[in-house]
């Protein structure tokens, strides 16, 4: 069945933090929209194997979605998953070649390197820069009534995952397949828009249109 509780979260990005040394570890973002703090989970590495995700960033990122969700508020906003109401999909909604993502490791020593050098760079400037927003498309969680965020101490916690490609899944991971519900991440500089998009190397390009699923 398709992810419940897609959309996207606006918000203002006030803290990041790399993990490493888990079976899943991820990237986290520590995001702040209408004064409700949020966690971003970025997967950096897949369960499944070839393990490496795949990668592309955009910069000076140009798409009619644009014109969607540039008129969003702060906070989380409900998508529908269809054309138009500024929901993401990979496969058909022409928004990056494919064949430009490239597998990255999670996170190795050294610079620029790896996929959470990468995440880093547009999380530094968001960070830095106050007036910038980020756009987190995915499936959200909570919000979790007397819980603490386990990352970054928030309370109640919060936030948004499934920050990649959500539809031609194999194994368990069919469940989740649908189409327009991809997850991404945006950055708005003032005018200037970049876009983050991850897949993992397990997942089908060619997908049903309307379940998601892998078309053998």
């Amino acid at each position: 069945m398709p992810l419940e509780g897609y959309g996207v979260l606006r918000g203002s990005v006030v803290e990041r933090r790399r993990e490493g040394g888990s079976a899943s570890p991820h990237y986290q973002l520590h995001m702040r929209a209408a004064d409700v703090d949020f966690r971003i989970a970025v997967n950096v590495l897949s369960q499944q194997a070839p393990s490496e995700l795949l990668f592309l960033a955009v910069d000076d990122f140009r798409h009619p979605v644009l014109d969607v969700v540039g008129e969003l508020d702060d906070g989380w906003t409900a998508l529908a998953s269809r054309p138009q109401t500024g929901a993401l999909d990979f496969v058909r909604a022409s928004l990056f070649d494919p064949a430009a993502m490239q597998p990255l490791p999670p996170d190795l020593p050294g610079p620029d390197n790896d996929l959470a050098d990468r995440l880093e760079q547009y999380a530094q400037r968001a960070i830095a820069d106050p007036t910038s927003r980020c756009y987190a498309f995915g499936q959200r969680w909570g919000p979790e009534p007397g819980k603490a965020d386990k990352v970054f101490g928030f309370s109640p916690g919060d936030g948004v995952h499934d920050i990649h490609m959500n539809q031609g899944n194999s194994a368990s991971f069919t469940r989740d397949d649908g189409v327009w519900q991809d997850g991404a991440l945006l950055f708005r500089f003032g005018e200037q828009w970049s876009a983050v998009f991850l897949a993992f190397q397990s997942q089908s390009w060619h997908t049903d249109d309307r379940t998601g699923h892998t078309i053998p």
